[in-house]
Order: structure tokens, then sequence, then C-alpha cells
């Protein structure tokens, strides 16, 4: 079995041609000096970026204008609730107190009678205009 070694300092290998090659080239750009590759993607694509940001901050607004409205209608609901019972309460006391014996308790002390037979139609005549 071989024996492991460390090798001496002027044995070691020198990077290939080809390793040269793409640490050069992606370590600098042209436009951008020495600034690593992702950043050259990151102000390539900005206007992207702004892009997704802008649609980000309009979801979060929109949710947050949902939620309001939510709370709003849940509100006028309950109000509605509310009105509707009053309205049934109001409704059933006049039916209550349009019922012809609650009439003549109230009108009987002005001398108000029920009706004994039909009624009568009262008619007027209508009269021509003489030009």
């Amino acid at each position: 079995m071989a024996q492991n070694r460390f090798k001496p300092a002027a044995e070691e290998e020198k990077p290939s041609e080809i390793q040269t090659r793409r640490r050069t080239k992606s370590a600098a750009s042209p436009f951008f000096g020495s600034l690593n590759i992702s950043a050259y993607y990151v102000f390539k694509n900005i206007n992207f970026i702004f892009f997704m940001a802008f649609l980000g901050v309009i979801y979060i607004a929109n949710s947050h204008y949902a939620l309001k409205v939510i709370k709003e209608i849940k509100s006028i609901q309950s109000d509605l609730e509310k009105t509707s019972w009053e309205s049934n309460s109001i409704k059933s006391d006049l039916m209550y107190e349009s019922m012809q014996s609650r009439v003549l308790e109230k009108v009987g002390h002005m001398g108000l009678k029920t009706l004994s037979g039909k009624p009568k139609k009262i008619e007027i005549e209508k009269r021509k205009k003489n030009k």
C-alpha cells in the first residue's frame, strides 16, 4: 500500500490555462469592472426587479383594502339587522294600534262610533268652463 506524503512546494501543480481564463472571464465584466457576475445580472434586470417590487406593494395594499372593506360590510350588516328588527317591531305596533277595537277606544271620547250600514259615496259635479 502507498503511503501519504506531502508534496514539496516546488512540485505543486500550477492552475491550467482553462481555469485561469474562467476566473478572469467571470471575475471582471467590461461594464462593471471588478463587480462579480451576479451583480451584473442584478443591474441588468433592475427594471424587472422594480416591477416585481411594485407588484408586491400593490398586492399588499389590495389585501389591506379588501380587509377594510370586509370590516365595513360586517358593520353595515349588523346595523341593517338592528334596523330590520326595529322596523318589524314598529310595524307590529302599528298593526296592533290600527285594529278597529283600538281605534274605537282612542276616538270614543270624540263621539265617533262604528259604521252600522254601508258607507255613502259623495259625488261632486264637475263645472264646465265657459270661454
